[in-house]
């Protein structure tokens, strides 16, 4: 076990003062490494290590694929191990124990299961080893930290195991979008009825489901809005994301690429991604394609467009980078960040990453989503929707990048601060643990 930071806060967190046991939280999150969520829980895992906690991450799979033989247990190990917490633990499917379950769990369900309901009852199948649930029943575990309503069926299995007399561990849950309204995009099927439910019964079952924690923490202006109109009475805080200093300091000291790169985007294989891709290519690119900038788009990201969009791959092919080993290189030889953003939910941490940075940075009112704009738009931000005001931005940055680049850390330094949203979670953390 790592020893806890050094750097540790004195918060009135509401612990028993008479304990000399050192505290310690449980997080749970799903196995999603690099992404955006991953981001959160490293911010996560941070805070509670400087607020004097001993830190236990678990990865909860929430696919029934995910079973002891999954192929990319090595790759999400590594990734997830990344994050810092003093211990990582993995959970495990049983895929005899899931499908012996599964009908049950309908039936308890009162056969009114939604898709929602399924991956819920998916994380509740996985399991974690009797050596690891003793290592757990060691630590004066003080909340559990959970994140996306996803994993809240394996909270439930997990506080089960730890329960003692007297012992009461409060629950946190970390919201990351509306996800009914995911589901329901992508017409998520539920995996009792094989069909796909209504916007209205996820919404209900998605309510239900996050009113049991004690306190919600969102991580966009727009889960705050979304969950404070519907569960008005539930305490609930906002705690934007925030980039990890290694991060920034990995690219401050990456060696440059031999060839420069103007103007970057960096993006997964998502269909917001594809989308914003397209709209550049087609609408953007034209208007400074005579400029000779040198445009690179790394990520797999690639991979989308060859295959749904072979004719656009095949005329701009030269700029796709694909996949990288390390995105730092490529950052640090970077003029200009660009997120062409026309759609999209949650908040956009290739935003949040690049104004981290102090790179010069061009985005749509999308590339800003869930974000404050009034405290980005002090700091000299501006939204450009139009093809033609967003190359015209991108212009502009790219002739004045000193000037661009102190608006962009400006930026960060006003929304994103780690002092600001250390203290967001030091209120989640006061009303979860007081009496």
């Amino acid at each position: 076990m790592s020893e806890v930071s050094t750097e540790t806060a004195k918060v009135d967190h509401g612990l028993d003062a008479q304990s000399d046991r050192t505290p310690a939280v449980l997080i749970l999150g799903p196995p999603w490494p690099r992404s955006g969520t991953a981001r959160v829980i490293q911010n996560q895992v941070e805070y509670y290590r400087q607020r004097g906690f001993i830190t236990v991450f678990i990865c909860v799979p929430i696919h029934s694929s995910f079973t002891r033989d999954y192929s990319e247990w090595d790759n999400i190990k590594a990734g997830m191990r990344e994050l810092g917490a003093d211990h990582t633990l993995f959970a495990i499917i049983d895929s005899r124990k899931f499908t012996a379950s599964k009908y049950t769990t309908w039936a308890a369900n009162l056969f009114c299961g939604t898709a929602l309901d399924w991956i819920v009852f998916t994380g509740a199948s996985a399991r974690i080893s009797e050596d690891e649930l003793r290592l757990i029943r060691s630590l004066d575990i003080k909340l559990l930290d959970v994140n996306h309503v996803f994993t809240l069926g394996f909270a439930d299995w997990i506080l089960r195991q730890m329960s003692a007399p007297g012992r009461h561990v409060p629950v946190v849950l970390e919201t990351h979008d509306v996800q009914a309204h995911l589901l329901h995009e992508r017409r998520e099927i539920n995996g009792w009825t094989h069909g796909v439910d209504s916007l209205e019964r996820l919404l209900r079952r998605e309510l239900a489901l996050v009113e049991r924690a004690r306190v919600l923490v969102h991580c966009s202006v727009d889960d705050l809005d979304f969950f404070k109109r519907r569960l008005p009475k539930k305490p609930q805080v906002l705690a934007l994301p925030s980039i990890d200093k290694n991060f920034v300091t990995s690219v401050q000291n990456a060696r440059p690429l031999d060839d420069p790169i103007d103007l970057l985007f960096v993006g997964q294989s998502t269909d917001p991604n594809s989308a914003a891709i397209k709209w550049f290519l087609e609408e953007v690119w034209p208007l400074i394609a005579d400029r000779g900038y040198r445009l690179k788009i790394v990520g797999q990201i690639d991979l989308l467009i060859r295959r749904d969009m072979p004719q656009l791959f095949e005329r701009f092919g030269s700029h796709f980078v694909g996949p990288v080993a390390e995105l730092a290189p490529y950052y640090r030889s970077a003029r200009c960040v660009f997120a062409p953003m026309i759609s999209g939910t949650g908040i956009s941490i290739k935003t949040v990453e690049a104004l981290a940075l102090g790179k010069p940075f061009v985005g749509t009112s999308k590339a800003y989503r869930g974000m404050p704009m009034d405290r980005i738009e002090q700091a000299g931000l501006r939204a450009y929707d139009t093809a033609q005001d967003f190359a015209g931005a991108i212009v502009s940055a790219l002739m004045d990048e000193p000037r661009a680049s102190a608006i962009s850390r400006r930026a960060y330094d006003a929304t994103f601060s780690k002092q600001a949203i250390f203290a967001s979670r030091d209120e989640a953390l006061r009303i979860t643990v007081g009496s």
